[in-house]
C-alpha cells in the first residue's frame, strides 16, 4: 500500500495520518528489536567472535590430540555451518509469511490516525482504536524513514513523510520524548 500522509499541528498536539508501508514496518521491527536489545559496539562483537573461533580452534586441536583426525572436526564444523544456513533460510521464509499476515491486518485497517499530546497518544484506524498514556511507552527509536514507538510487545511506526514540513523527525522525537518525560 502506498504511503499517504496528512499532518495537523495545533494546540500543543501533533496529528498524523498515514497508510501501512510493508518495507517501513520491516525497518520498524528492527528498531523495535534494537529498543529491547541494543546492538553492541563493533569492537566488542569482533572480540567476542574472535574468542569463539579461538575456542573452536583449541577444541579442534584438543580433539586431534586424542587421535581423532582434524578432518573430522572440520567436517563437523562444515556440517554445523550448513545447519545454521538451513535454519537461517527457513527463518527468513517464515518471517516473510509473518509479514504477509501482518500486512493483511494493516490492509484492512486502512488509514491510521495518530494524535500525540502531553497526555499520550490516540491511535485510530478502520479496525481498532487505542489510547496510550506516556507511561505505557517503553521506547522511542529512530529508523531510516520513520520513528518507532514501542509499548510492551507492540509497536507503532510513524513515517517521517507523515510529519509536517516544519517538523523534522529529530524534533518530533524530541517533542514526544519531552511529553513522555525522558
Amino acid at each position: 500500500m502506498n504511503e499517504q500522509s496528512q499532518t495537523i499541528v495545533q494546540d500543543d498536539a501533533i496529528s498524523v495520518t498515514f497508510s501501512y508501508d510493508r518495507a517501513l514496518w520491516r525497518r520498524g521491527m528492527t528498531g523495535w528489536w534494537q529498543s529491547v536489545v541494543p546492538t553492541e559496539p563493533f569492537i566488542k562483537r569482533a572480540i567476542f567472535w574472535a574468542f569463539i573461533w579461538l575456542m573452536i580452534f583449541i577444541v579442534a586441536l584438543a580433539v586431534s590430540a586424542f587421535g581423532l583426525s582434524i578432518w573430522y572436526v572440520g567436517t563437523g564444523l562444515i556440517g554445523a555451518g550448513i545447519m545454521i544456513s538451513v535454519f537461517a533460510y527457513l527463518q527468513r521464509t517464515r518471517m516473510s509469511r509473518f509479514w504477509d499476515e501482518i500486512g493483511r491486518h494493516w490492509d484492512k485497517a486502512g488509514e491510521t490516525h495518530v494524535t500525540f499530546d502531553e497526555e499520550g497518544l490516540m491511535v485510530d484506524d478502520d479496525v481498532s482504536s487505542r489510547a496510550l498514556k506516556w507511561q505505557a511507552v517503553d521506547a522511542i527509536k529512530p529508523v531510516r524513514g520513520a520513528t518507532v514507538i514501542r509499548s510492551a510487545i507492540t509497536m507503532l511506526v510513524i513515517p517521517d513523510a507523515a510529519l509536517p514540513n516544519d517538523l523534522t523527525p529529530k524534533e518530533f522525537r524530541q517533542t514526544i520524548s519531552g511529553w513522555r518525560g525522558i
